[in-house]
């Protein structure tokens, strides 16, 4: 997969604050549960108990979010995120069972300070 011979330069643009920013942005256009995986990435990130390997993809899947101009250009209409969101979808599996209840509530929590979505409106992997 071409986007993981690049992780080190991904990780570059991760910023906590812009990724939130971003997703207050663009959260509409990305869908709720698109929204929930980066908040659980993010979650996970800090996650001592998450191995350093695992944390460096998620910080890099963070970071490729948050690139404007990466594999698919995110200005294109309705195409320009699907790379975006699969990468996300790759660490979300990858990162499965370190995704617990308390992460989930974590990150719907975020999603309801932060963005004002209700945690209903998003599901997933096993919910």
């Amino acid at each position: 997969m071409k986007v993981l011979d690049n992780m080190h330069e991904y990780i570059k643009h991760y910023d906590e604050s812009e990724l939130k920013s971003f997703l207050r942005s663009y959260g509409k256009k990305l869908g709720n549960t698109v929204v929930l995986y980066a908040l659980i990435i993010l979650t996970l990130i800090s996650d001592s108990k998450v191995p350093l390997k695992l944390r460096v993809m998620l910080t890099a899947s963070a970071g490729y979010l948050l690139l404007p101009a990466d594999l698919i250009s995110d200005f294109l209409p309705i195409i320009g995120f699907t790379d975006d969101i699969a990468f996300l979808t790759y660490v979300m599996s990858s990162a499965n069972d370190y995704i617990t209840p308390e992460v989930k509530e974590e990150a719907r929590g975020k999603m309801n300070r932060w963005l004002k979505i209700e945690h209903d409106d998003a599901e997933t992997i096993d919910d």
